[in-house]
């Protein structure tokens, strides 16, 4: 955690407030569960999340006369995840300072009912509040498939906008109570939902994080959401195109900065992209009609995926095949190259089109519309 912690220090000497790493105090935690028809011996099992995602051991118990108690300290609150031998699924509970109760089912652990701790209650009031909405999706989804099966096209189409206007009023559900538990434990987590599933912008859940307290900026799931924020604005319109550097076809390193023109076009392809290649000559024609008068573009291939035999000849040989003049680099390590995460990019075809002063003014234009962007930045 601390080695991710510092580099989100170090990024944030850009986008936020300086967050100076303060010694927390450690929080003790308990968690008393009674459960039912399970036999004395049988092991209970407590997980949290290691820094890769992965569950991992935190604590073990053994039930006795019904009950079992897991004891241990968390430097932030944390959330756990309970598994007993024999029991059916898992319960959720979040570590933090204080006892907690946990009243749990043998035959269905995600029923269990968890009490006290302030993050805890919070927890089980928004799952109480999104287990009505989503018990009303099932229905409406439902209704929905019997009116297919009957072919009654007008119920359909009713059925289909009560859906969706239940999927709205979900994510209102959602956003509303961000707003009234603004320093909130669950806060976090919906917030990470929210931009992981691209429901929220990245200049909001921006705002959202300033608000934090500093205990609770340091919590795990506020690091990842710092991170991801991070990523986010990196590349987001308005902001400056960060500068990179990787070789061309010849080996020579070529950078951003030394290439950038009037306007720029940054140009994520592969060879073994179908939309990219098909793109390619209509970028042709906008590089030759408009190179003179200060475009530049360059290209950087994610070419080097596992399934490839040989990618530098694969690259070069797109290159030739497409008629491509403009600048070409590439570090041969498709997706994992380090560009393409300092550009957020996950898929392909991936443009970014730069003003003079290396701004980001528009992203992911093809065809007609970008030739009409760069016009626009050349004052043609």
């Amino acid at each position: 955690m601390k080695k991710v912690f510092l580099i989100a220090c170090i990024a944030s000497m850009l986008l936020f407030t300086s967050c100076a790493e303060t010694e927390s105090k450690p929080q003790k935690f308990a968690v008393e569960t009674t459960i039912i028809g399970t036999p004395d011996g049988v092991r209970a099992f407590l997980k949290v999340h290691n820094e890769n995602g992965k569950p991992v051991p935190k604590d073990t118990a053994i039930v006795q006369n019904g009950k079992f108690i897991f004891t241990g300290e968390v430097e932030y609150p944390q959330m756990g995840y309970v598994f007993v031998n024999g029991a059916q699924g898992s319960f959720s509970v979040i570590l933090e300072e204080g006892d907690v109760k946990v009243e749990a089912y043998k035959d269905s652990l995600s029923q269990s009912k968890v009490s006290g701790g302030k993050h805890n209650q919070e927890y089980t009031d928004f799952i109480s509040g999104s287990r009505i909405l989503s018990a009303k999706i099932i229905k409406a989804r439902e209704r929905y498939g019997e009116f297919i099966k009957l072919k009654l096209t007008d119920s359909v189409v009713i059925a289909r906008k009560q859906m969706s206007d239940l999927q709205k009023e979900g994510l209102t559900y959602q956003e509303d109570y961000v707003k009234k538990h603004p320093t909130s434990y669950i806060s976090v987590l919906i917030v990470n939902r929210l931009l992981r599933n691209k429901l929220t912008t990245a200049p909001k859940a921006k705002v959202f994080y300033d608000g934090l307290p500093n205990d609770m900026k340091k919590a795990k799931v506020s690091e990842d959401l710092f991170i991801k924020i991070t990523e986010l604005l990196r590349a987001s319109v308005g902001s400056v195109a960060t500068n990179f550097s990787a070789p061309n076809p010849e080996g020579k390193t070529i950078s951003l900065n030394d290439i950038k023109g009037k306007v720029t076009v940054i140009d994520f392809w592969a060879a073994w992209c179908g939309p990219c290649r098909k793109e390619n000559p209509n970028v042709v024609k906008i590089y030759n009609k408009y190179h003179a008068d200060g475009l530049e573009i360059i290209g950087v291939s994610l070419d080097g995926r596992v399934n490839q035999r040989n990618a530098r000849e694969d690259w070069i040989r797109a290159i030739e095949q497409d008629g491509l003049p403009w600048h070409q680099v590439s570090n041969l390590a498709g997706f994992k190259d380090g560009i393409a995460r300092s550009y957020n990019v996950r898929s392909i075809p991936s443009t970014f089109i730069l003003n003079e002063k290396g701004e980001i003014v528009a992203k992911n234009l093809r065809g007609a519309q970008l030739e009409a962007k760069i016009k626009e930045l050349l004052g043609k």
